[in-house]
């Protein structure tokens, strides 16, 4: 074959493709053609269009199948749903008759590119099915359409749809037709509402930034290898978004999903309350990062996958939830006064394919618990220690309800009269007001029978960088003590942070704590059991939004 010869057949092998149209759910890699699309002979000698265009009940389906195109990764080509059907692949088409649907709004929509598409997935594809379907006295099933909607086939209805008694069974060259008494309804999935209906969508354009199609190589056919390169006759593409990672695949029709809303007034609040705590500074990008983390930590909670419950009574569990997570994204008595599902709550709700969306009428959350979350900087890890002096480090396990991540820190000093010092890094912090503290535990922790009570006597000087970069190093001119009978969480100072280290690999965050003890000070011990550094979110909520304020000035 010449090169002008098999640049045209690569170019009318691609304007055939088949194409999944734009809205559709992840298959495994595992499943095959064969598994979704078996093949199955039929003995009409016509295509399906042929068919159709016979039939004077079915000019309205015919006329829009004509006008309506197939999309290529959200991309319209120019091959139609017509093109489509007198093509050479094994399909099931249920045609709804004449005068039952709008042929001619329909149209109008196919007008632009975003209608087009509108009518393609909503309609055409709704009534198509790859394969072919048989409908007689034993059907009972369930098949996927075009759209990847689930649909259940009984010996004389689509759904909820009635078959036409004397219309069906039609055997075409590539397929089947079968006519319907009425246009089969559509519902959208979580997804696809959040994405498309213009209620929901100042939540759903987030997702939307994200997303992005892939040809699924395990269902398309392959026609041809050209110069190395797969040319498909029947080309899957496959609806991605890397968001599904963090609360679940909600695209997905064989799942239930919930899913709250909040109306945009609630969400711009929502937004404009969160916003101070990310803010990332100098670092590039700081804008997007900021962008994306706000949005983040306001959406995980709103999802919740119904198969996850246990007792929907006494708690439920976000798609956001796992066991290192705990005890976010668990919410009890949501339905009891107070719940973030209470009937004060929620508004109304919209029925969708694969679950609920419940819009809401209050925002139920607080940012303690979608994400000014309290912070432990475990002294037994060896990794959030950047440097210590003249001192010695162990790192001890001890379990108990009181003690926090199942280990502490045994620091012994050099020798007895060593004033040691110690630096501690703290992650994921924001860009908030905290309670920095430390917990230090008693020498009861490692001997029960111990007779050692001297509490500790430290000083703390606290590090971080503001806005532009420049460092601050807080130097607290305050001594501290501990209870040595007691796990004693010592509140050292509350100190705004100007700079959001959340999820970040680094940070300019530190603590370090000085031992301050005089060799006539014999009341107190040099060392120090220490469970955890420990930052808290301040509760004087004024005073913070106005240090924070001054902070960012």
């Amino acid at each position: 074959m010449n090169k002008i010869n098999l640049k045209t057949k690569v170019q009318v092998v691609l304007m055939l493709i088949t194409l999944h149209f734009s809205l559709f759910t992840l298959v495994g890699c595992s499943d095959t053609w064969d598994d979704h699309y078996p093949s199955e002979q039929t003995n009409g000698t016509e295509s399906l269009l042929q068919l159709i265009q016979a039939d004077p009940q079915l000019s309205d389906f015919l006329k829009v199948a004509k006008a309506t195109h197939l999309y290529n990764n959200m991309h319209i080509t120019p091959v139609t749903y017509a093109d489509l059907l007198g093509a050479d692949q094994a399909l099931t088409v249920w045609a709804p008759k004449n005068g039952t649907f709008n042929a001619d709004s329909l149209v109008a929509l196919c007008q632009t590119n975003k209608g087009d598409s509108l009518v393609g997935q909503q309609f055409m594809a709704n009534h198509i099915a790859h394969n072919v379907y048989n409908m007689n006295s034993s059907t009972d099933k369930s098949i996927k359409l075009f759209n990847e909607k689930l649909v259940h086939l009984l010996p004389q209805s689509f759904g909820s749809t009635p078959v036409l008694s004397n219309s069906f069974n039609m055997p075409a060259k590539n397929g089947l037709l079968h006519v319907i008494d009425h246009q089969a309804p559509f519902a959208y999935n979580v997804y696809e509402a959040i994405t498309c209906l213009d209620d929901l969508k100042h939540v759903g354009d987030f997702f939307l930034r994200f997303e992005k199609q892939e040809l699924d190589e395990d269902r398309s056919v392959v026609a041809d290898i050209v110069e190395g390169q797969k040319i498909y006759s029947d080309s899957v593409m496959v609806r991605k978004n890397i968001l599904f990672r963090s609360v679940d695949n909600i695209i997905s029709e064989d799942s239930a999903f919930a899913m709250l809303v909040p109306t945009k007034e609630m969400w711009d609040a929502a937004v404009a309350e969160a916003k101070p705590y990310f803010n990332f500074g100098s670092v590039e990008k700081a804008d997007s990062i900021e962008d994306y983390w706000v949005n983040m930590s306001l959406i995980r909670d709103l999802f919740y996958n119904k198969s996850m419950q246990r007792g929907i009574q006494d708690s439920i569990f976000t798609t956001s939830y796992s066991y290192g997570s705990y005890p976010y994204h668990v919410y009890y008595k949501p339905f009891e006064e107070g719940g973030i599902m209470n009937k004060s709550v929620i508004k109304d709700s919209l029925l969708c394919s694969n679950g609920s969306i419940y819009n809401l009428a209050k925002w139920p959350f607080t940012k303690e618990q979608l994400y000014f979350h309290p912070i432990h900087v475990q002294g037994e890890r060896e990794s959030n220690i950047i440097e210590y002096n003249l001192c010695t480090m162990n790192y001890r396990s001890a379990i108990g309800d009181t003690i926090s991540g199942n280990g502490y820190l045994d620091i012994v000093p050099k020798n007895s009269t060593s004033n040691w010092n110690a630096t501690f890094k703290v992650r994921n912090t924001l860009s908030g007001t905290y309670d920095i503290c430390a917990v230090i535990l008693p020498k009861t922790v490692a001997n029960s029978f111990t007779h050692d009570f001297k509490p500790n006597k430290f000083k703390v000087t606290i590090s971080y960088v503001d806005v532009d970069g420049k460092k601050v190093d807080l130097n607290i001119k305050d001594e501290y003590e501990n209870d040595p009978y007691h796990v004693d969480t010592v509140k050292i100072a509350t100190v705004t942070l100007p700079v959001c280290y959340y999820n970040q690999l680094d940070t300019d965050v530190k603590v370090q704590l000085k031992c301050n003890i005089t060799s006539r000070q014999t009341q107190y011990s040099r060392e120090m059991f220490l469970d955890c550094i420990y930052l808290r979110p301040s509760k004087e909520e004024t005073a913070s939004a106005k240090a924070r304020k001054e902070a960012n000035k």
